[in-house]
């Protein structure tokens, strides 16, 4: 019969890759945060604050509109593979709402299908960052990759 320990341990350790799995969030070695291969388009989410946040992110004048609203526990990272997908040359408009964190909305633009035949702009997915401090939110674009 097993022992209670080595059954904790086994528990333990598969909750944490169900966990892991679920918020799509595999390691990096780069900067030690998950990412950054992801599709163009693709909205990630990191918390680093010290509480769980209740973040909404909506498209701004875009058909057909995009929604995401999500409760992202501290420490972890939620993804929302080609949330905005965009034609190259087409720049997608984000605006975000942290709770308790930043007033009112905060914007970011970036180019999911990258700059177009002119432009040798890769495509990007957009990474909107809650640091450990308040009222700090970060919104930046990085190059996806397909």
């Amino acid at each position: 019969m097993p022992s209670r320990r080595r059954f904790l341990t086994t528990v333990g350790a598969s909750a944490l890759g169900v966990t892991g799995g679920c918020l799509d969030a595999p390691m990096s070695g780069k900067d030690g945060v998950p990412g950054p291969e992801y599709p163009a388009g693709t909205l990630w989410v990191y918390n680093t604050a010290r509480s769980d946040l209740s973040v909404t992110v909506e498209t701004v004048d875009r058909s057909p509109a995009a929604s995401f609203e999500r409760v992202v526990e501290s420490g972890q990272t939620a993804i929302r593979r080609e949330f905005a997908p965009a034609p190259a040359g087409t720049t997608v408009t984000l605006r975000a709402s942290v709770e308790s964190f930043a007033d009112g909305w905060l914007s970011f633009s970036f180019t999911p299908g990258g700059g177009g035949p002119e432009s040798d702009a890769p495509p990007q997915y957009a990474r909107l960052h809650i640091p450990g401090a308040d009222g700090e939110v970060g919104w930046q674009a990085r190059e996806a990759v397909e």
